[in-house]
């Protein structure tokens, strides 16, 4: 492998694993973050921290961005210390946020201005498989930029999903999202209807995964519940903001999408009732409470 010049914006809790593995891999990194201070660990180990977004843009092979949103990606990527302005023709630029089917178009058609090739590569997978380089990549866009980015999606990857337009990859990541919302839904009121009729709530746990409803999923978020261990892995404020992304597409390709627009909901109340912080394995929190069990 050729080790590149990496820019890279955005380290929370997917992007620093994501930027430190790319360096691991032997890449030169360049990275910007809102908070500085969360770049340190980077830049101790030999990473470059940059001014600006367009700083961390400049002069490299590829540009990844990792940030929570629609609205988190375009402030980096517009105005003069924007990425947008610091693109070349012939960049390529990689963004692995879950942003929507209308941003990866919008995306796509500005950095398509600046004569770079775009490509939505948004993750599939946890904290913790970012660390250890085993997230799902599914990445879309024009098949030369894809060889290009390539090596550096396998160093922070176990596996990579291609398609051949940003928007297709944007719209994967909201279908597989769109399931767990109402896988994670499903099995909160399934525990709950189990706990309120005096079932130990490991025994369900246990139950459901010898059938062949099994999930990873409700294996590791069944141990959060059981503990009521709800530190953030994935936020339930991001798994709303999914959800929303997944109605939007939706209504826009003609789909109907019932379940999860009550999905949505009992995020959107769980977050309203103050647990928008937490992780996603929250939501069984509101649906215990509903339900009238004491935690």
């Amino acid at each position: 492998m050729t080790p590149m010049k990496i820019g890279f914006v955005g380290l929370g809790t997917m992007g620093l694993p994501l930027a430190n593995n790319l360096r691991r891999a032997g890449h030169a990194i360049t990275v910007w973050n809102r908070t500085a201070e969360k770049a340190e660990p980077l830049v101790r180990k030999g990473a470059r921290l940059a001014p600006t977004p367009r700083a961390a843009a400049s002069g490299q092979e590829l540009v990844f961005t990792c940030v929570a949103d629609e609205k988190a990606l375009e402030a980096v990527l517009e105005g003069a210390d924007g990425i947008l302005a610091g693109l070349k023709d012939g960049d390529v630029f990689v963004d692995t946020s879950t942003a929507g089917t209308r941003a990866a178009r919008s995306v796509e058609e500005r950095v398509r201005s600046r004569g770079a090739s775009f490509l939505a590569a948004p993750l599939l997978g946890s904290k913790g498989a970012a660390e250890q380089a085993q997230l799902v990549v599914v990445c879309g866009g024009p098949v030369a930029a894809r060889d290009r980015a390539r090596p550096a999606l396998h160093a922070v990857s176990s596996r990579i999903i291609e398609l051949d337009e940003p928007a297709q990859a944007a719209l994967m990541k909201l279908v597989v999202n769109s399931l767990g919302g109402a896988m994670m839904a499903g099995f909160a009121e399934a525990l709950a209807l189990g706990v309120s009729g005096g079932l130990e709530t490991s025994k369900v746990i246990e139950t459901i995964q010898a059938s062949s409803f099994h999930s990873p999923l409700y294996l590791m978020k069944g141990d959060q519940i059981a503990q009521r261990d709800f530190a953030p892995r994935f936020a339930l404020a991001l798994a709303e903001k999914d959800q929303r992304l997944a109605q939007e597409a939706a209504a826009e390709q003609g789909a109907k999408l019932s379940v999860n627009q009550t999905v949505r909901q009992l995020m959107a109340d769980a977050i309203a009732g103050g647990r928008g912080e937490l992780d996603l394995a929250a939501v069984a929190d509101l649906v215990f409470e509903r339900s009238g069990l004491k935690r």
